[in-house]
């Protein structure tokens, strides 16, 4: 059975080689165990599914080089909820559609920072 073993959010920094600038992303990480016991992450950049920042694959929004850094700034865990915690909770009467349709979509950020790693500086 695959089962979700982890969430968080991690912040990585990235500098390019070729022009200096630098900016920040928060990236949504899923890690998955499947049946053999093999985990996997799937990241998300803006809700988007993206290759993992560290793969090499990140370009320079300002100038556009390969050369980038990635540096892991920091992780904050998104443990899930449970049902028998005192946790604050509120029943949730709605379909996952009208919970959609009942609040605008946020996009990306826009700005001169962003780029294929998004973010902001």
């Amino acid at each position: 059975m695959t089962m979700l073993a982890d969430v968080a959010v991690e912040r990585y920094r990235f500098v390019c080689g070729r022009c200096g600038h630098t900016w920040t992303a928060d990236y949504d990480v899923q890690y998955v165990t499947d049946d053999v016991g093999a985990t996997f992450a799937f990241y998300r950049l803006d809700g988007v599914p993206v290759l993992p920042p560290t793969g090499g694959e990140v370009t320079c929004p300002n100038c556009g080089a390969m050369g980038v850094a990635v540096i892991p700034e920091g992780r904050r865990d998104s443990p899930p909820a449970r049902l028998d915690s005192d946790e604050p909770r509120e029943r949730v009467t709605t379909t996952a559609e009208q919970r959609r349709a009942s609040v605008p979509h946020l996009p990306g950020l826009v700005g001169e920072s962003e780029g294929r790693a998004g973010g902001r500086s």
